[in-house]
């Protein structure tokens, strides 16, 4: 069977549009064929008073308060759609408490059915989420399937407060139909108790990054080799990596393109002449920054949330046609035929200065033709051909 014209889904995700997750990924292509109800991030941590939880808490308020967000527009080298209807639930942070649970059960059940009865859609729903404290919802919607599609390990991440999320994690996994996820370890430690539990690796945007592009003003000017690393320069890199990549090559650049939220010990060390904090850039001048470097980077250390992570930005190197050199982490060895995979500080850095000798054209290639196997695309239409074998299933049907 297929899904019948018209299916809704009801997706609980990050916030649309502030920056493009996994999920925004996936459903950018499913949006093209069915009406997607997005609700945007309902909160992981139990705010504190700190400038930066304020400040995403008031910038929370304030989208409850105002009107629906409006979908974010798409790069033409992206594809796919935006939602039909993008939601901002009024609830509360501490889903840990019992009342406050119930109360956002309630208002997301409410917000739920009133933005599928404005969109006029009367067919039993898909439901997906990403949040464990949309666990409540879970089989109180008619849904057709339920699914838990699962990025990280939340007992590990560091933004999310752990003892909050784990008891409704396993809540969800009493609950949902399937467990989709990116790494091959959560679908080991997360298994659901319906047993179904699928890997669904990371994508990428193939054109989006394959499309040459000019080098940016702010990355011309630096003098080579470049060493690029773009993502959130955090607790998960290895800094001793960075530091002997600067003190190996004292004469060119290491880029640093993404925000940053490293301790003052760990981010004195990176102040060097020869390191560029080029800071946040948007999603559709990224591929300039990544093709104009010489190799790209993945330096992390090995811990409990990297141990379950699929770098996205593999893929986006890849398609941008330039060396890739990683650490060991268990989601990297799958590329060991197109990057450098080290488990060393000493090996990461022979395999940058190897990487930057060595002819491209031939990985070019080799690294192109693997990343266009993995489009967020085909992602998509792998979810959804798991979405009908879940529904043949429950139905007894074959799909």
């Amino acid at each position: 069977m297929s899904l019948p014209s018209g299916t809704p889904f009801v997706v609980f995700g990050d916030d649309w549009g502030r920056s493009v997750s996994t999920m925004q990924h996936v459903f950018r292509h499913i949006a093209a064929r069915y009406p997607v109800l997005w609700l945007n991030g309902i909160g992981h941590r139990v705010p504190r008073l700190r400038t930066r939880d304020l400040r995403r808490a008031w910038e929370k308020l304030r989208a409850m308060a105002g009107p629906a967000p409006r979908p974010a527009p798409i790069p033409d080298r992206l594809g796919g759609a935006v939602p039909a209807a993008i939601l901002e639930p009024r609830v509360l942070p501490w889903h840990h408490r019992r009342a406050v649970y119930a109360f956002n059960t309630a208002v997301l059940l409410r917000t739920i059915r009133r933005g599928l009865r404005r969109l006029e859609l009367d067919r039993p729903p898909v439901l997906v989420t990403g949040s464990p404290p949309s666990a409540g919802v879970v089989g109180r919607l008619g849904e057709l399937a339920s699914v838990y599609y699962c990025m990280d390990d939340f007992l590990h991440f560091p933004t999310v407060e752990a003892a909050m999320i784990a008891p409704l994690e396993r809540q969800l996994l009493e609950r949902v139909d399937l467990m989709v996820a990116t790494a091959a370890s959560l679908t080991e430690t997360k298994v659901p108790r319906s047993g179904r539990v699928h890997h669904l690796p990371q994508g990428v945007n193939y054109d989006h990054f394959a499309e040459p592009m000019p080098v940016p003003d702010d990355l011309s000017g630096l003098p080579g080799p470049r060493i690029g690393f773009a993502g959130s320069v955090s607790t998960q890199c290895d800094v001793d990596v960075m530091v002997q990549l600067a003190e190996a090559h004292p004469n060119g650049s290491l880029v640093l393109v993404g925000p940053v939220s490293l301790g003052d010990g760990a981010l004195a060390r990176l102040r060097r002449p020869n390191v560029h904090f080029l800071g946040v850039r948007p999603y559709d001048q990224l591929p300039a920054y990544v093709q104009h470097v010489d190799v790209g980077i993945i330096p992390y250390v090995l811990s409990g949330w990297t141990k379950a992570v699929d770098p996205l930005k593999a893929l986006e190197y890849l398609a941008a046609g330039i060396p890739v050199v990683m650490s060991d982490i268990p989601e990297a060895r799958k590329y060991g035929d197109v990057a450098a995979v080290t488990s060393s500080a000493e090996g990461f850095v022979a395999a940058v200065a190897a990487a930057l000798t060595r002819d491209r054209v031939a990985g070019r290639e080799r690294g192109r033709a693997f990343a266009r196997r993995h489009t967020w695309a085909h992602r998509a239409e792998e979810f959804l051909a798991l979405i009908e074998r879940i529904i043949a299933e429950k139905g007894g049907g074959t799909p």
